[in-house]
């Protein structure tokens, strides 16, 4: 009892400090120090610019960004969040290595043989790397795609989009069972292109890393990745928008508007959103207001935030298979 009673308050320790880990040491965070102080300088260099040509916008700074009831909402999710993952939820976490031995074995005993080369080269460490970002990047939006358009995984996106003011915080508003699907996700992602690897290459590669994240990941943060949740418009413009996602497309997505629904669904790169159908690329600010409409309010109470979406997913589902099992059954061909 008192050696399970241990394990539970460290865990609960851990889960306290993982936010704070998170600012000051993880680059794979999207609240890393780095990219909140890159995010806030550019934040400063064009506010004034931009709030002439849109009057009435916020700075980034604006009080009501951040004290809020949808801000405390924020930063409660941000410190719970890690809490419920380390103290109910850490057994459904799974590591991605034994995924890649289990691929680089599949494919050695169906015959794939490596390839002779350098597996210390830096050409190779970078083709690993940038791979990585991209298929990460791509399965991130698959994820984040069928969590807008199957109505049971809709019900646990809604408290991201349920943020009515944006600041770097709100990266973190989701749903302990929505981080739970991306981890599987981002596992996948990671398990297939490093068996694949492996088994070309071995198991010597080196993912190129700062801060202890892919450096593409924090090259792409650094230029401005923290103000993607954040009320400071900043456009790349259409050539460059046609490939990475900025800022403004980002707010885009987080619109109260019904023709900005389901819009712009990539992490980094844009080019899903272009091949997918769901790209769209602001002329200008016209934005008016962020949230999921009547229910944005609902999601100030951390009640709501937790248990309206276990609720309604289980809800929805119950309602689709009562009507799967109404429909009549088809009648068996016979081949006469």
């Amino acid at each position: 009892m008192l050696d399970w009673l241990n394990d539970i308050f460290t865990r609960l320790l851990i889960g306290l400090a993982y936010p704070i880990d998170q600012f000051i040491v993880n680059g794979s965070s999207r609240y890393f120090w780095l990219y909140c102080v890159s995010g806030i300088i550019i934040a400063l260099a064009v506010t004034d610019h931009g709030r002439r040509r849109h009057p009435g916008e916020r700075a980034l700074f604006d009080p009501a960004n951040w004290t809020g009831p949808s801000a405390r909402a924020d930063y409660f999710i941000l410190v719970a969040d890690p809490v419920i993952r380390m103290v109910l939820l850490s057994w459904a976490y799974f590591n991605w290595e034994p995924l890649a031995a289990w691929i680089a074995s599949s494919l050695h005993s169906l015959g794939v043989t490596g390839v002779a080369t350098d597996s210390t080269s830096i050409g190779l460490g970078v083709l690993l790397t940038l791979t990585l970002f991209v298929v990460d990047d791509f399965i991130r939006w698959v994820v984040h795609y069928y969590m807008h358009k199957i109505p049971e995984l809709w019900e646990f996106h809604k408290v991201h989009h349920s943020a009515e003011e944006l600041n770097f915080a709100t990266a973190e508003r989701h749903h302990p069972v929505e981080i739970l699907l991306g981890s599987f996700g981002a596992v996948l992602g990671y398990g297939l292109v490093n068996g694949i690897f492996i088994a070309l290459f071995g198991d010597k590669l080196t993912v190129l890393t700062l801060f202890g994240a892919n450096i593409f990941l924090v090259v792409f943060n650094i230029c401005g990745g923290a103000l993607r949740h954040s009320p400071v418009w900043i456009s790349f413009g259409p050539t460059v928008e046609r490939w990475v996602i900025s800022p403004a497309m980002h707010q885009i997505h987080h619109s109260a508007e019904v023709r900005h629904y389901d819009m712009n669904m990539g992490a980094s790169l844009a080019v899903w959103d272009r091949i997918f159908g769901t790209i769209y690329i602001p002329k200008e600010r016209d934005i008016k207001g962020f949230g999921i409409g009547e229910e944005t309010r609902d999601f100030y109470s951390l009640k709501v935030v937790y248990f309206r979406p276990l609720i309604r997913s289980a809800e929805l589902f119950a309602e689709r298979v009562k009507r799967w099992r109404s429909q009549p059954s088809r009648p068996v061909s016979t081949g006469a």
